[in-house]
């Protein structure tokens, strides 16, 4: 059994003090990180290629600096960050370009920065539902396959890695769907299609808890460290 853990909770202990850290989240999606590691007083920034995410996110994070962009071509400076993060992004990266995009984390946070990426296994009741719609096996794997490559390439060396859970509660099957709807707009069209088969099979793996259902999601996360590049800079401009 792999232990309960709250991601956010998580990072912040391997990243304390949060408190001034300059931490770069990259595909950020809607913002949820960023808001939470500003609330415990990280100085945030974001990166994404969707700029309609980008929009929800400043609005969420008024103060985070957000780009349009993509992981292989950060546009920020060499040891600008003290840390960045992949949170369940990295497998969104195009396969061939996932080791330069663990390149690129590297050089923005220099030497001694912090990489962290966190993905979600190919396993547990979340994803056996989830795959009805959409199986991201593959890409998964290939995820953590350019970790050991960007490692025995020596990119990165892995401080250390974690796996824990993830508890998601839906108080019903179309709340289910329209969460993994918000996460990939794109699965909207092939949920309608699975819709039948989708409740059936959430109703068959949740769990039942307080009128409402539960599903696992195990997630590994790397506590890599870039071994190259300066120290990162004192510099409060350092987002331009």
């Amino acid at each position: 059994m792999r232990p309960v853990g709250d991601t956010v909770d998580i990072l912040g202990g391997l990243l304390a003090p949060l408190q001034g850290r300059r931490i770069l989240d990259i595909g950020c999606g809607r913002g949820d990180l960023l808001q939470a590691l500003a609330e415990r007083g990280a100085s945030v920034a974001g990166l994404d290629p969707d700029e309609a995410m980008l929009e929800v996110a400043q609005a969420l994070v008024p103060k985070a600096a957000l780009k349009h962009g993509c992981a292989q071509l950060l546009p920020w400076g060499d040891a600008s960050m003290h840390a960045a993060i992949f949170l369940n992004s990295l497998h969104h990266v195009p396969v061939p370009d996932m080791l330069l995009a663990l390149e690129e984390a590297a050089r923005v946070v220099g030497k001694g920065g912090s990489v962290i990426v966190v993905e979600s296994l190919s396993e547990g009741s979340f994803f056996d539902t989830l795959r009805l719609i959409e199986d991201e096996t593959e890409v998964r794997q290939a995820a953590q396959d350019a970790i050991v490559r960007a490692r025995r390439r020596g990119i990165v060396s892995e401080i250390r890695q974690i796996e824990y859970d993830r508890i998601e509660a839906f108080p019903d099957a179309a709340a289910f769907m329209a969460r993994a709807v918000a996460i990939d707009p794109s699965r909207e069209e092939r949920a309608q299609a699975a819709q039948d088969k989708l409740i059936a099979r959430f109703e068959a793996l949740s769990e039942h808890e307080k009128g409402g259902y539960v599903l696992h999601q195990p997630l590994r996360l790397h506590h890599l460290k870039a071994p190259i590049g300066p120290k990162p800079s004192v510099n409060p401009a350092m987002f331009g």
